[in-house]
């Protein structure tokens, strides 16, 4: 039986719309065992077929990009990362199935190449970039094919979610978000950006503090986010920074302390 751990991601990492993305502890466990015939353990009942099952599409494509016919397996899944809150539980069922395809094919590809499959399936790479390869990554397109930059992440820092009760749609989140931008505000996050690997890398909380000011898409989906301007209040007097975690609902706090959990309660 081959299993598979995928662990959930931090998309965005504030002024990296798009384009970064984190890997946090919390982690879906999955298990490919040979079978006569598809079939799925763990599941709900909607998801346990191959017509609506993340996990097999991507199962699926692997081997179809293959020009193989797929093995058959029995899919199993247990879920720790919540669904529909900005944690990348859509990306780690597309990387399941992909890691999962190339390990019963005996690894034909490259982990890049993986990776690149998972980023044209989910349609953007920032979730799934740190799903296969961990830590900070940074993800771009070139003619069609997306690449994929690993950055170190200082063990000075600590990593928290807010998982708020309420879910955000990733239409709902894209609806909010302006049709235009200017230059001095494309220029200001461009500007940050640069600079986030060497916060991180250093892991120095108020150089990320600088740089965690966000003009293209925290501004208008914070507003989705009930109780957002006291949270991040609390996190900038207390030496900690927050970002949305992807689209919403969750935020994700960096601080070098646990005690910040406290005062956020």
């Amino acid at each position: 039986m081959l299993h598979v751990k995928v662990n959930a991601t931090s998309a965005n990492v504030c002024v990296g719309f798009d384009v970064l993305g984190l890997a946090l502890d919390l982690a879906n466990n999955f298990t490919f065992e040979k079978s006569d015939e598809f079939s799925f353990v763990g599941f709900e009942d909607a998801y346990s077929n191959v017509n609506n099952n993340l996990v097999y599409d991507a199962y699926v494509e692997l081997f179809k990009y293959l020009n193989l016919e797929p093995i058959r397996v029995q899919i199993g899944y247990k879920g720790e990362i919540p669904v529909s809150r900005g944690l990348g539980s859509s990306s780690s069922l597309i990387v399941a199935g992909m890691m999962g395809a190339n390990a019963m094919a005996g690894y034909p590809l490259a982990k890049d190449e993986v990776f690149n499959l998972c980023a044209k399936m989910e349609g953007h790479p920032d979730n799934v970039a740190p799903a296969v390869y961990g830590g900070l990554v940074a993800s771009y397109n070139v003619n069609g094919d997306f690449k994929a930059i690993n950055y170190e992440v200082s063990n000075k820092l600590k990593f928290f979610v807010i998982i708020p009760p309420f879910k955000i749609s990733t239409n709902e989140a894209r609806g909010v978000l302006p049709k235009s931008l200017s230059y001095s505000e494309l220029v200001h996050n461009m500007s940050r950006i640069v600079n986030l690997p060497k916060a991180f890398s250093d892991g120095d909380i108020k150089l990320l503090n600088d740089l965690f000011d966000d003009r293209i898409h925290e501004p208008y989906r914070s507003k989705l986010i009930k109780g957002y301007d006291e949270i991040k209040r609390i996190c900038t007097e207390n030496n900690s920074v927050l970002a949305i975690s992807g689209s919403g609902s969750t935020m994700l706090v960096i601080s070098y302390e646990d005690s910040i959990v406290d005062k956020l309660i």
